[in-house]
């Protein structure tokens, strides 16, 4: 049966399917073809903020996938950004494998990692989820600090990574590094989106809406707890993986307490339970203290102080939690959808249901 018009849905297909509307497959395609174009005209730095927003986007669809539609509490993505990095660098330094196969390890070294943390979840949840994943963060970290102590100069210097090669060709440079991060973000972004559509996502959805109820419905809590913390865990070691390899330094001191609590941010201003919140939370808190430090250089010089700056940076990052969670509890993904529903009714006026007046 042919589709009645753009919005009548006639079966189960059409009510699935990922771009509904007639003009969001041309938005992708054009928001693609800006993408292959921004370097072109960019500033080398841009770029570079662009790649760091990417690595991180990775990381925050895992963490999506996890605590947005599974329900499950995380503050432990920082150490499993950590376990990508220390993987990639046993690997790389000592063992000299490839780049090919090294990131692929690292993601499956988070893999393994995240089914040992996600065991507590099965009898934990709520805060003492949280807590039982920051204890398993400094746990990670205790043992990333004490490798750097033994095989490097001490704790706290860095280790060097030399940059990745596929065959002949050497990935560096930062519109190399775009263009590679782009693809690579698009793949794991379709992926996520499917994931969601299929039975995983919707028994995610199920466990965090009433994990009593889904399991009175046959859901196999086990598994798909354990689902959640895997895939989750081995998209942050990914994350972790490619930024070792993208800025050719592994130090322990990046992966604080601090991270974990900005992956946080990423989902909850993004919007929670949503693939296209968590890309714009991501790039979102990832140039918002770039975006700080730029409205600093119009200040005073007295303004520009390291520390008054860095106070700053944080502080807005804790800001713009409590302004989303206090206005816009649905992030930003529930912004750009009002701004869809605003003009493809245009020049209807159109009031959504859960802000009606009664």
């Amino acid at each position: 049966m042919s589709r009645a018009g753009p919005y009548l849905r006639t079966n189960y297909g059409q009510s699935n399917e990922v771009l509904p509307r007639p003009y969001q497959k041309t938005l992708v395609v054009l928001i693609l073809v800006a993408a292959l174009i921004l370097p072109t005209i960019s500033s080398s730095f841009f770029v570079h903020l662009l790649n760091l927003s990417f690595l991180a986007a990775i990381g925050a669809l895992g963490l999506m996938l996890l605590t947005g539609l599974c329900g499950q509490i995380s503050l432990g993505q920082a150490a499993f950004l950590a376990v990508g990095a220390y993987t990639t660098v046993v690997l790389d330094r000592h063992a000299g494998l490839p780049f090919v196969l090294v990131v692929p390890a690292s993601a499956l070294a988070g893999a393994v990692l995240g089914f040992i943390v996600g065991l507590p979840s099965l009898r934990f949840r709520g805060v003492y989820l949280a807590i039982s994943t920051l204890a398993m963060h400094y746990a990670i970290i205790f043992v990333a600090t004490s490798y750097q102590a033994k095989f490097e100069k001490s704790a706290t210097s860095g280790i060097t990574i030399n940059d990745p090669s596929i065959g002949s060709f050497v990935l560096q440079g930062d519109k190399n590094w775009y263009y590679f991060l782009l693809v690579l973000l698009t793949l794991v972004t379709i992926g996520c989106v499917n994931l969601v559509r299929t039975r995983p996502g919707r028994a995610w959805m199920a466990i965090r809406d009433r994990d009593i109820a889904a399991e009175a419905l046959g859901i196999n809590l086990t598994r798909y707890k354990l689902m959640a913390f895997v895939v989750s865990s081995s998209l942050a070691a990914l994350s972790g993986s490619l930024l070792a390899y993208y800025s050719n330094v592994v130090t322990v001191e990046k992966y604080t307490l601090d991270l974990a609590v900005i992956y946080v941010a990423m989902i909850v201003v993004g919007g929670m339970g949503s693939i296209l919140g968590a890309l714009l939370g991501a790039i979102f808190i990832t140039l918002l203290p770039f975006g700080v430090d730029q409205l600093f250089s119009y200040l005073p010089r007295s303004w520009r102080f390291g520390s008054i700056l860095f106070g700053v940076q944080v502080g807005m990052v804790g800001l713009c939690i409590i302004l989303f969670l206090l206005f816009e509890p649905k992030g930003l993904a529930e912004i750009w959808r009002r701004m869809e529903t605003y003009f493809d009714r245009w020049p209807f006026r159109y009031r959504p249901l859960d802000t009606a007046r009664h």
